[in-house]
């Protein structure tokens, strides 16, 4: 295992790939790597979910999120006392548009891209081994790295788990692909517009992640 991904899994991180994204960071830096970072879910956060306790979720997903900054923050700072540029994509940085659900950046390019995972017909990163019951963060760079081999077909087979239980009915039949344009797979104006009115009610809906297969296996996982 290669010192960056070594360093970046001791400091808590539960996956990490490189990618290719010579292009896709211009509005940030000229730095052509990405290093993406998953940071798994803890299992009380989807109870947290299935209890309707979203106060208690919503706690414990932003110390994820703290946790997951601090994790590229202190990747970035390793990278450049190796003699190279690099830039934590931190959450602050790489602001989200809520109406529109998407980052400047989108971290789930990135780790698609590294290998990591695939895009859920609920437009969520799945990984293998916690489904989407993961936080996302990442690091540009031009430190060289081993690029993993990209994902860019679904591999969610036949579950439509994510689909069922979407209270707005946002969810398409149709699976991802890298070809696609995000709208082909969900309906994010109605998708955004629900999450919206959640979070105002001091609420939340992720129904979408509670009910993917993947995220059930990890959950029942001793």
């Amino acid at each position: 295992m290669d010192e960056v991904k070594k360093y970046l899994l001791e400091l808590g991180a539960s996956k990490v790939g490189y990618a290719d994204v010579e292009g896709l960071a211009s509005e940030f830096v000229d730095l052509p790597n990405g290093i993406s970072i998953v940071l798994k879910l803890p299992k009380k956060a989807m109870q947290f979910v299935d209890d309707e306790e979203y106060e208690a979720y919503w706690k414990c997903f932003h110390a994820q999120i703290d946790k997951l900054t601090e994790i590229a923050l202190k990747g970035e700072e390793y990278i450049k006392n190796e003699g190279y540029d690099a830039f934590a994509l931190t959450m602050t940085r790489n602001e989200c548009d809520m109406k529109k659900l998407l980052s400047i950046l989108p971290y789930k390019t990135i780790a698609t891209k590294s290998g990591l995972g695939w895009i859920g017909r609920s437009a969520l990163f799945i990984t293998p081994e916690y489904g989407s019951a993961v936080a996302l963060g990442a690091i540009l760079t031009d430190m060289p790295l081993e690029f993993g081999t990209p994902i860019t077909d679904s591999e969610c087979e036949d579950c439509t788990n994510c689909q069922d239980a979407c209270p707005v009915n946002a969810i398409n039949p149709q699976k991802w692909n890298d070809r696609l344009k995000r709208e082909d797979i969900i309906d994010i104006e109605a998708c955004s517009e629900y999450i919206i009115d959640q979070y105002k009610a001091g609420l939340g809906c992720t129904k979408c992640m509670s009910e993917c297969r993947l995220t059930q296996e990890y959950l029942r996982e001793i």
